[in-house]
């Protein structure tokens, strides 16, 4: 069967930590191949699958993005599913997960147009610093760090992003300068592997640059991280990575569930390759 696994113009062979799927689905008799998402001379239905991997400009091109999703999901199966990855490429989805009573990083949202005055915003919940983003967004693109003294410069930024979509303002936690964010991926709903990711905002220092693998031993973390896979689709999703932080009380906290197009780390786990190629199998 041949299997299209979704990438973008800017990296046509796939990412190195990802890139090991291909010939994992190889060895397991699939013609793999990476395939780009918006070639246009790219006929769909020859494929018994298509696998989003590393499409990194569907954020700059979201409804684009989710028109070719809808058109691919009607000639092929289309991994993860098209109503997933429209749910997921706009971080609204983190206020249902919210509602659910899923820990997440406190969040103001301002809706497109809007304004917020930052430092009454940081006075009211006792913020230091904060954290601008849009909601669409990936990568850390458009992520802007304010303190204290800044708040007049937040509020104007504020203003400036919601001129393009909807902005989310949090407190700044401080464990991301030293932890980073730990990575936990999923494969058809069960668990396959934890990564370390560096910091990567920018007060994070020089230095700590390299993902790592781990076991996860904060079983908080662990049942958080499980509880939010299955509110977000559970074996519904062929791939998922549930990333968490900790906050500034030292409690771990939701920061975002990956199910459009995140990295998996398959080179961090000697087995993950295979298991990611037997979950896409298993759907077949």
């Amino acid at each position: 069967m041949d299997i299209a696994v979704v990438t973008y113009a800017g990296m046509p062979q796939l990412y190195p930590l990802d890139a090991p799927l291909v010939p994992a689905l190889r060895a397991l008799g699939m013609n793999a191949q990476p395939v780009i998402w918006d070639d246009p001379a790219v006929d769909w239905s020859r494929f018994g699958a298509a696998v989003v991997r590393n499409a990194w400009d569907s954020h700059l091109r979201r409804e684009e993005f989710i028109a070719w999703a809808d058109r691919v999901g009607a000639v092929t199966r289309l991994f993860n599913p098209a109503e997933v990855l429209t749910w997921n490429t706009h971080k609204g989805y983190l206020k249902t997960l919210e509602a659910r009573g899923l820990p997440l990083t406190p969040t103001v949202w301002v809706a497109p147009g809007g304004t917020l005055d930052v430092a009454a915003v940081a006075r009211e919940r006792g913020w230091d610093a904060v954290v601008l983003k849009p909601a669409v967004a990936a990568g850390g693109l458009k992520v802007f760090i304010f303190r204290r003294e800044q708040w007049h410069d937040a509020s104007a930024k504020v203003e400036e992003l919601a001129k393009e979509g909807d902005v989310m303002v949090q407190p700044y936690l401080t464990a991301f300068e030293t932890e980073g964010e730990r990575s936990y991926i999923f494969f058809n709903g069960d668990f396959s592997h934890a990564v370390r990711r560096p910091p990567t905002l920018a007060s994070a220092p020089r230095g700590f640059a390299e993902p790592t693998g781990f076991t996860p031993d904060n079983a908080e973390e662990r049942e958080i991280a499980h509880t939010v896979m299955e509110a977000s689709g559970g074996r519904r999703l062929l791939y998922a990575r549930v990333d968490m932080a900790t906050d500034n009380a030292g409690k771990p906290r939701l920061q975002e569930v990956e199910v459009t197009e995140p990295c998996l780390f398959l080179t961090l786990d000697a087995g993950a390759p295979e298991r990611m190629a037997r979950a896409v199998i298993a759907r077949l």
